[in-house]
This record gives C-alpha cells, sequence and structure tokens, in this order.
C-alpha cells in the first residue's frame, strides 16, 4: 500500500478554502425583533354590530415597499373590540428590525367564523343586517419602531369617524381611516358615568383635544359598559397632548345635558381616570343636518354637535358633543340627532376623499327645546 504526502501549504489551503476562510462570501446577518399586533377599534354610532374579515397584514418602512409580517384570517366584530377590547391580530413574530411608517391590511372576502355569513356586514341598532362594501385594503400610518432583539407591542386602532357610509340604495360602504401606535408610547383613559348610585350604559363617550383656536377634534370614542365603565385606548402622549372627555347620555326619551371633564394631560405613557356624574333628565328633542351635496362614492361625510362646556381648572372649551355620519341619498346627505337634551348646539359638518383630511362646515348656533325636531342645513362648493 503506498501513501501520498499532500505538501503542508496544500493542506492548510484547502482547509481554509473549506472552512470559509476570508470572509469574500459571507453576507450581513439582517437585525430582528419581535412585534405584536393588536387590533382594535372606535365604536360606531348607531349599530350594534360591525363585522370585518381580514386576510393578512403587511409593514413599510416607506410606503412603496410592503413586507409581510402574518396571516391574520379572521373575523372580528369592531364593536366587540372598542371600548379596550382589542385583540392580537400578530402574536409575537420575528420581524425585521426597523420604524414601520406604515401597515397595510388585506380584507378577506370569506368568513372566518361562520361560512353562511358574509364577511362584512353591519347590523343597525334596532335594524337588520346590511352587506358592507370593503375595500380590497386599508393602509394605517404608523410609525411603530421594533429594535434589534427588542420586542414592541403595537395596536392598529380605527377610527370611528367616518368609516361605515350608508349609500343610495341597499347599499353601506366601509372606508376606514386609522393609526398604529407603540403601546409603549400610548396612554389609556378610563371613567365611569353615572346618575347617583345609577350606572349609564350605552353611552358614547368623546375623547378629544382642542387647538389654539378652541376648534376641538375627536380623537377617540367608546360606548359605556353595562356597568357605565368605558377605556379609551391608544392615545398618543406627550406635553401637547391634553384630552377632554365629554359625553350626553340619551334613552331617547330622556337626555342628560351634557358634560366634560377636567383637561387630562397624557404626558407618560399611563392609565388616566376621567369620570362624570350627572342629573335630572329631561324630556329629549332632536336636530336633522342636511348637507349638500350628496356625497361621491369616495367621499365620507359626517355631523357634529358642539357646545359650550364647562373643563374644571381651564374654565371652558367648545367641545363635540354629539358627532355620527351622514346618510347619502342621490340628491343630499342627513344625520339625525336623536335623544338631544335641551339647549343650544353649533353645528358643523366634515367631509373627506378617499381617506384625505377632512374639510369642515361650520353653521349656525340652534336651539333644540324637548320635544322638538329642528332643522339645519349646510352645503360645500
Amino acid at each position: 500500500m503506498r501513501f501520498c504526502l499532500i505538501p503542508t501549504a496544500l493542506l492548510c489551503l484547502g482547509l481554509t478554502m473549506a472552512c470559509g476562510g476570508g470572509g469574500s462570501n459571507s453576507r450581513p446577518v439582517t437585525p430582528t425583533g419581535n412585534l405584536t399586533l393588536r387590533f382594535g377599534s372606535d365604536s360606531f354610532p348607531g349599530y350594534s354590530q360591525a363585522v370585518v374579515s381580514l386576510e393578512k397584514v403587511e409593514g413599510s418602512t416607506d410606503g412603496a415597499n410592503w413586507t409581510f409580517l402574518g396571516n391574520v384570517k379572521a373575523t372580528y366584530d369592531l364593536m366587540a373590540l372598542q371600548n379596550g377590547h382589542s385583540a392580537v391580530i400578530l402574536p409575537a413574530t420575528a420581524v425585521t428590525a426597523t420604524t414601520y411608517s406604515q401597515f397595510r391590511i388585506t380584507w378577506a372576502t370569506v368568513n372566518y367564523q361562520s361560512a353562511i355569513n358574509q364577511p362584512a356586514y353591519v347590523v343597525p341598532s334596532g335594524g337588520s343586517g346590511q352587506i358592507l362594501t370593503m375595500p380590497i385594503t386599508t393602509v394605517i400610518t404608523g410609525p411603530v419602531t421594533v429594535l434589534a432583539n427588542g420586542s414592541t407591542l403595537a395596536q392598529v386602532m380605527l377610527s370611528g369617524q367616518q368609516a361605515v357610509q350608508v349609500r343610495p340604495g341597499p347599499t353601506t360602504t366601509f372606508q376606514p381611516t386609522g393609526n398604529a401606535y407603540d403601546l409603549a408610547a400610548a396612554a389609556k383613559l378610563t371613567g365611569h358615568l353615572g346618575d347617583g348610585a345609577t350606572a349609564l350604559s350605552g353611552v358614547e363617550v368623546l375623547a378629544q383635544t382642542v387647538d389654539g383656536l378652541d376648534v376641538a377634534t375627536l380623537q377617540r370614542r367608546a360606548i359605556t359598559d353595562a356597568s357605565g365603565n368605558y377605556v379609551l385606548e391608544a392615545l398618543p402622549t406627550g406635553a401637547g397632548y391634553t384630552y377632554y372627555v365629554a359625553a350626553q347620555p340619551s334613552n331617547g326619551t330622556l337626555a342628560y345635558a351634557a358634560r366634560a371633564s377636567n383637561p387630562v394631560t397624557a404626558a407618560t405613557a399611563t392609565t388616566y381616570t376621567a369620570d362624570l356624574a350627572f342629573s335630572s333628565p329631561q324630556l329629549s328633542g332632536a336636530l336633522t343636518l342636511t348637507i349638500t351635496p350628496a356625497s361621491t362614492a369616495t367621499q365620507t361625510t359626517w355631523g357634529e354637535l358642539r357646545q359650550t362646556l364647562a373643563t374644571g381648572t381651564t374654565g371652558s372649551h367648545h367641545l363635540i358633543v354629539c358627532s355620527q355620519p351622514a346618510a347619502t341619498s342621490l340628491v343630499q346627505d342627513q344625520v339625525y340627532f336623536l335623544g338631544l337634551a335641551p339647549g343650544s348646539f353649533g353645528v358643523t359638518s366634515q367631509r373627506s376623499s378617499a381617506g384625505g383630511a377632512p374639510v369642515m362646515k361650520v353653521g349656525s348656533t340652534l336651539s333644540v327645546a324637548s320635544g322638538s325636531n329642528v332643522p339645519a342645513a349646510l352645503s360645500y362648493p
């Protein structure tokens, strides 16, 4: 038997090449972190259910290139997700560590809870179900930062301002807007509504901010539970975020005068409390707002009623006490404000196109008396 002797230099070279020496073909490792994404919603006035189905969720750093984050394949009632009951749509998942400026939701075309039900529908309070016409996708703005080797808990919150719009004929459309928040930098507002020892349930609570011109903008809304409690979650924080909570309870026949909380400055990501106490309900009135021309297929329109309310140490502010979407006909939009406590109301409407910034129209201040139905009108050019 003969043995071949391999020169030591060649042997070392072979071993070096086999082990990938020199690093000429090495690739940098993309850093990752864990992202958990929750899904929540504002309340939708006038509806007992708003059912939608989700297929998948993607993320983007620039709004042009999208990264698949995970399949959702689930059906949710948004009215069950409001008032602090958000659900996880992306469990802790390893994703590229970066700042996601946008998230894209693809809506499903099947109902994952029931094969015999529509994938999306709404049920008006006291009414029957209506099919909800859905977009293919919806883009939600961030930002949410996932750090390398870190864990981030974020939440997508849909706005209740303009998502559900009644169109001519048997059509109701869903044109949602919203934002994504890093919950480590977001606040919660909680509280209780009551008349003495009586809890006020089913009351919509509106959290809003006011600008330097005392113009209020809704930031979050929720409907109190059976115990009169509410939770408003995923609120931006910082020195500039001062919130006022307002509500006007009503059972349709009797209504309480609207009240507002003291200012809550959400400087840090913690839970703040704002309770509201009511007394002396009165026979209610109504106001019917007509808006012309009618919304187009890509527009959403809603009406608001505003009142000057005491806000503790800051004196008073002109706050929104009712806000609800318009029903669109062929020639006009209409908003029916029922169950109003007698008083004076400033009338405004807002209209946006394809989820863009809304345009506000300001009307007159009108007085509503018990048993009356006051007409109001606004128009857009």
